[in-house]
């Protein structure tokens, strides 16, 4: 195989002995969504995520921090262009949120979890078809989530979980105060911005 291709394929070994992290409510979790959702939304298959599981199964997709949860809200239009779109911004908000009750999560990020086939691809490859049967065997094999680290950011620990449970709202407690994305943002130090709202054209000098 090249070393140019993508090496990670779906899982192959038993994961019943798979490393594991226990996320519990002493645990602060950062969530972006949107303005009208609620924060505890468990996607399937349908909404494209990462990690999403097969209906009627769904994930929940949470950050350590405040720094993560933005990058991955708003996703590649930040990674490139380096601004974040007011129009965008206002339809966001972060919700700081704790688990009711401990998880115990599949640790991606541990050394030995490369014994189980798996690489460092499994966050940040595309398309997810191969992501999701690792959610989905994760999730078979009775772990209720993912540890990982996120695409759209650097460094050396995890900060990141992708929680496992029925597609759709869950009925947990919600963050009284939820943030503005844009306040977020700018206190993270982001520039949000909107477009022109002019452009003059100047043309060049005819001879």
């Amino acid at each position: 195989m090249s070393r140019d291709s993508i090496a990670l394929r779906p899982p192959a070994r038993p994961l019943q002995n798979f490393p594991s992290h226990a996320l519990t409510p002493d645990q602060s979790l950062i969530r972006g969504h949107q303005v009208a959702n609620g924060p505890w939304w468990f996607s399937s298959s349908s909404g494209g995520g990462r990690f999403d599981l097969t209906p009627p199964r769904g994930t929940c997709y949470l950050a350590f921090d405040e720094d993560t949860a933005i990058r991955e809200t708003v996703g590649e239009a930040l990674a490139t262009a380096g601004v974040i779109s007011t129009d965008f911004a206002a339809t966001r908000r972060l919700s700081t949120l704790t688990v009711p009750h401990a998880h115990q999560l599949a640790d991606t990020c541990t050394a030995k979890a490369a014994d189980f086939g798996l690489t460092r691809e499994l966050t940040s490859m595309t398309p997810y078809a191969v992501p999701q049967e690792w959610a989905a065997a994760f999730d078979a094999a009775t772990f209720a989530g993912i540890l990982y680290q996120t695409r759209f950011t650097t460094g050396p620990n995890p900060n990141a979980v992708g929680l496992f449970g029925e597609a759709g709202e869950a009925d947990w407690p919600t963050d009284p105060s939820p943030v503005p994305l844009t306040a977020a943002a700018l206190r993270c130090g982001f520039t949000v911005a909107g477009p022109p709202r002019s452009v003059r054209i100047i043309s060049p000098p005819t001879n």
